[in-house]
């Protein structure tokens, strides 16, 4: 029962000195670090002593700050609410742009590979016409030596000597034929026409002859195939140069629109960013402020009894 009555008694003079008004000069005391703290700090000291100088008791000086700390905490969950749906709402709005940027990349990169495939298609080209050219001129040069060898045999065969011997064996021809190395048949060839009289001379003309005229035709065919595959190249390079050009040209849109679009999003991320930071800038800015409004709470419940006037009759 004792007990009880300290208790009402207790809560009887706290409400006494909540309702008693604030000493100026006591409070002044009480309040001038804190004033000095911070221009917050002086700005709420200026507001109390306008308080107290029109008479505010302390209940109401208490009142002040501890609406100035829900207003702080109302204030902080609106920013939050306020700057997360803002920051959800650009999020949302660069999903699409994240999608478009990420299907442009994988464009560009399908765009370079077929660029890709082009050049080694016509490298392959180059590679297998370079070769056509090589083999071609080769057997074109051997073509032209066994004319050559030819056109001498005939020679040889009409100066038949008087003896039954052509001049092959006078002039060595034989072994100049054995060593410019184009083929046994010459070499067979030179071998008969240097033992002939003139009835075989004549047979073996016939025969000179008619070889000299499959040589020409095979240098005719071997030649009409050649423009076909010059032809063919000539069109199949053609065929590269203008899917090239065109693959090239769609790269290059493509990869414009990409710059530009994954610009868009690395604008758009700073934003999210921004909106982050300005959210976390104005709760450091209001958590100070909060600090200072508590310490306040603080100073004036731990003096209530130095700050209340009958302190001081």
């Amino acid at each position: 029962m004792k007990l009880i009555s300290l208790c009402l008694i207790g809560l009887v003079m706290s409400n006494n000195i909540m309702l008693q008004k604030a000493n100026h000069p006591a409070f002044q005391e009480v309040f001038g670090q804190f004033a000095k703290s911070s221009d917050f700090g002086n700005k709420l000291f200026g507001e109390l002593s306008a308080f107290i100088q029109k008479g505010a008791t302390l209940q109401v000086l208490n009142d002040h700050v501890e609406e100035l700390r829900k207003h702080l905490a109302d204030d902080q969950a609106e920013d939050e609410k306020y700057f997360n749906e803002q920051q959800q709402s650009l999020e949302s709005e660069l999903q699409g742009l994240v999608n478009e940027v990420q299907e442009l990349k994988e464009a560009v990169d399908t765009a370079s590979k077929k660029i890709s495939v082009l050049n080694q298609q016509q490298q392959i080209i180059d590679n297998l016409f370079s070769q056509d050219q090589t083999s071609y001129q080769k057997r074109l040069a051997n073509q032209n030596v066994i004319l050559e060898t030819i056109s001498l045999l005939i020679e040889r065969v009409h100066a038949l000597s008087t003896e039954g011997h052509s001049l092959i064996e006078k002039d060595n021809l034989l072994e100049k034929i054995k060593q410019l190395g184009r083929g046994k048949h010459l070499e067979v060839l030179a071998q008969i026409t240097a033992h002939l009289d003139t009835e075989q001379g004549e047979k073996v003309l016939n025969l000179l002859d008619s070889l000299n005229k499959a040589v020409l035709a095979s240098l005719e065919a071997d030649e009409a195939k050649e423009q076909e595959n010059i032809r063919l190249y000539n069109q199949l390079t053609g065929e590269i140069t203008a899917s090239l050009s065109e693959a090239q040209r769609h790269y290059q849109q493509l990869d414009n629109h990409f710059e530009q679009k994954d610009y868009e999003l690395s604008v758009g991320k700073e934003g999210v960013k921004e909106v982050g930071q300005k959210l976390q800038d104005r709760n450091d800015s209001r958590q100070f402020i909060l600090d200072r409004v508590r310490e306040a709470q603080q100073l004036l419940n731990d003096n209530l009894d130095r700050i209340a006037r009958w302190s001081q009759e």
